[in-house]
């Protein structure tokens, strides 16, 4: 049990890591079509 919820905690990080990363993306590219 320990074992899974540890995995769904990577899990959970690394989706919400490459959300952020996307969303850092999408911000950038908003931002050198408005210049």
């Amino acid at each position: 049990m320990r074992g899974k919820s540890l995995v769904a905690l990577v899990a959970f990080g690394v989706l919400v890591l490459l959300g952020f990363i996307v969303y850092r993306l999408m911000l950038i590219e908003l931002i050198t079509h408005i210049r």
